[in-house]
């Protein structure tokens, strides 16, 4: 009876934390998001503190754009369209805060993370 009990107990914990694991950048606050941001920026890029500090407030400005854009459109293909024209302003602006081996750097970053979400399955597919 022990056994059975333990073994429940562990399904349903293992349960629990699969579906936290699986929250996702969708689950996390634009001021998280942005802080995440700006740390895969300042490791791939190695900027020094002044443009850390202008990146910072560009992955903010456009994280809280992208929150309004999921909130205002639910399905998510009605949302790719404005979501994108989001992220190529953000580019802009980083573009030009970024010396040219530091954005082309970031895109490098950017690329590599794309590989390893493809290949561990995701992608960013239908769901």
């Amino acid at each position: 009876m022990v056994k059975k009990l333990f073994l429940v107990s562990s399904l349903i914990w293992m349960m629990v934390m699969t579906a936290v694991a699986q929250g996702g950048p969708q689950n996390m606050t634009p001021e998280d998001l942005a802080k995440r941001q700006a740390e895969m920026i300042k490791t791939s890029t190695g900027c020094d503190a002044a443009t850390l500090a202008k990146v910072e407030v560009i992955c903010l400005k456009y994280a809280k754009e992208l929150a309004t854009v999921r909130e205002k459109y639910t399905d998510r293909e009605a949302r790719r369209e404005p979501m994108k024209v989001v992220r190529d302003k953000q580019d802009a602006d980083l573009k030009a805060i970024l010396t040219a081996d530091q954005y082309a750097k970031m895109k490098a970053a950017e690329e590599e993370m794309r590989k390893q979400r493809q290949a561990n399955g995701g992608g960013g597919g239908p769901r």
